[in-house]
């Protein structure tokens, strides 16, 4: 390697190298990125680390600052970056390897958080309270539901009419139980009636039951849970050994081997989300439609009134 060809890997690694530290630093001090939009990717990327345990998701951010000062630190000592991007690879998708599927009790919680709020709503609205003012205003929403509970009353209190807002908290749910909600909320503001209390309360008890139900469900997949933690731990170690030997390594010390590297991590990483996706149970498709479908019809109105 040439004394420019030093110089460049050089000041590469030192950009890395300063904003990982960087990142770590703002991470520290609490820092959180805000991403625009709702796509669906980013939702289903929210959700799994929302499906962490508490100790993994609450420090998730820690640990995106710690793989990005490690795949820095990784390919300064290497020489080769796909070395020091699969070691971050790796320490980010540490909590989805340990818990394939996600919390075992995860799914369950979120129904349980959902039914403890419906129940505080319809303890509220007893007292005689409109809706929209419980839902901007109630300060003990269960903890699985601050981040949407806050957005929904940010966008009420902002002056967005409340069947738009409902219909985004279902976008933010992503679920056939938050479009029931919602659907809930949507038929009170049409309607106005007396029995609103009455609903959330019913609607409350039928998520306890299905709660009670998931129990039984998440006990039967442990098993499928558990296979697929080891075979996946027992993949890194056996790659981390491979890299970690320069004999077994060497192969892949030369730009071909650093895309044949990248071949395997990419298929480490499906066949990781292949045992994640049989360990875990699958969502029940919603009943409204999605914020993509709902732009696509619009486009499709529009095309047809352009046409016309």
């Amino acid at each position: 390697m040439s004394r420019s060809d030093l110089g460049m890997y050089g000041l590469v690694i030192g950009a890395w190298l300063s904003l990982g530290v960087v990142a770590l630093i703002a991470v520290l001090r609490g820092w959180r990125p805000r991403v625009r939009g709702s796509g669906r990717l980013w939702r289903r990327g929210r959700r799994a680390v929302q499906d962490l345990p508490a100790g993994w998701r609450d420090n998730y951010r820690l640990l995106l600052a710690t793989a990005a000062v490690a795949t820095v630190l990784v390919w300064a000592l290497s020489g080769w970056p796909i070395h020091g991007l699969l070691t971050g690879v790796a320490i980010a998708g540490m909590p989805f390897v340990l818990y394939p599927g996600g919390s075992e009790h995860a799914e369950v919680a979120r129904v349980e958080a959902l039914a403890e709020w419906l129940h505080q709503l319809s303890s509220v609205r007893s007292g005689g309270k409109p809706l929209e003012q419980m839902l901007r205003e109630l300060g003990t929403v269960p903890a699985l539901l601050r981040r949407e509970s806050d957005a929904l009353a940010e966008r009420l209190a902002s002056g967005m009419p409340a069947p738009r807002a409902y219909r985004l908290l279902g976008d933010d749910l992503d679920s056939r139980i938050g479009d029931d909600i919602v659907r809930l909320f949507r038929d009170h503001v049409r309607s106005r009636g007396q029995g609103l209390s009455e609903a959330l309360s019913a609607q409350a008890a039928l998520l306890d039951k299905q709660a009670s139900d998931l129990h039984d469900i998440e006990a039967e997949r442990r098993k499928a849970r558990s296979e697929a933690r080891r075979v996946s731990i027992f993949a890194l170690l056996m790659v981390a050994g491979i890299l970690a030997s320069p004999s077994y390594s060497a192969p892949f010390a030369t730009p071909l081997g650093q895309l044949g590297l990248i071949a395997l991590g990419v298929s480490f990483v499906l066949a990781l989300l292949w045992l994640r996706r049989m360990a875990r149970m699958e969502p029940e498709p919603r009943t409204s439609p999605t914020a993509k479908e709902r732009a696509d019809e619009e486009q499709a109105a529009g095309r047809l009134e352009g046409a016309a």
